[in-house]
């Protein structure tokens, strides 16, 4: 492939089978009725469990087990698996920031750009960057997020709302200046300019969906952004829609 897909819908590169951000090639298939049966029964608390044995017993790709895949690559597929078992209409409802009018809104997920990582050797789990903070001038490895991560970003919103841009960040430091046991405090205590140099090299680095959208409100036409509404229910149990 000379050029890499720019969307989940040219990610298909054949029926069922996509090049993932991670720039490996996966096959998906349709979830079944009991797979829609585990996340109407999951228990409160326990939708990541639910949401983890879907994507495994949807990934006929021998071998890869999604708590090791990189968080990207996770998001691709559960975007991928709502594509293939409902289409690519999404509907869902919003509230408009300046008049507050409740609407429905359709995204086409097929259109959703995807940033591909620029060598795939950096999927590697043991693969770690290396980063020099443009104030302190302190070395910071750090590496990327994989799925038996996301059970510890969940308690970090739990645990940590007002500070969880630090939490996320720290989890990805494997060690600053070669100090493996890096506190929370320590990280918290950076400039404010290392900090933002670091997030915008995991930007820059990382791979995944650009899940951005912008909405525009039918009563009063004001335009607006808002993140893709991926964490509710009726995102892969749509409430009334037909499979593909």
């Amino acid at each position: 492939m000379t050029e890499l897909p720019k969307t989940l819908a040219e990610a298909e590169i054949k029926p069922g089978v996509f090049l993932f951000p991670g720039r490996w090639e996966g096959e998906l298939r349709e979830m079944t009725t009991a797979e829609e049966d585990m996340l109407l029964n999951r228990r409160q608390g326990r939708e990541w469990e639910a949401i983890n044995k879907v994507l495994q017993a949807c990934l006929l790709t021998p071998g890869v087990d999604v708590m090791n895949m990189l968080v990207g690559d996770r998001v691709f597929a559960l975007l991928q698996l709502r594509r293939i078992t409902y289409g690519d209409a999404f509907v869902f409802r919003v509230t408009c920031p300046r008049c507050n009018a409740r609407f429905e809104w359709e995204e086409n997920l097929g259109d959703l750009k995807i940033k591909y990582l620029e060598d795939p050797e950096h999927a590697k789990p043991e693969h770690t960057f290396t980063f020099t903070l443009p104030k302190s001038g302190k070395v910071i490895n750090w590496r990327m997020l994989r799925g038996k991560d996301e059970q510890k970003m969940a308690t970090m919103r739990r645990d940590h709302p007002d500070a969880l841009m630090t939490s996320i960040m720290l989890l990805r430091v494997v060690e600053i200046e070669g100090e493996k046991m890096v506190t929370r405090k320590a990280f918290a205590e950076l400039p404010a300019s290392d900090a933002a140099a670091f997030r915008g090299e995991v930007e820059a680095k990382e791979c995944g969906i650009d899940t951005a959208i912008t909405v525009e409100c039918p009563e009063c036409w004001n335009a607006f952004d808002m993140d893709l509404p991926m964490a509710g229910q009726g995102f892969l149990l749509p409430t009334g829609r037909s499979r593909r």
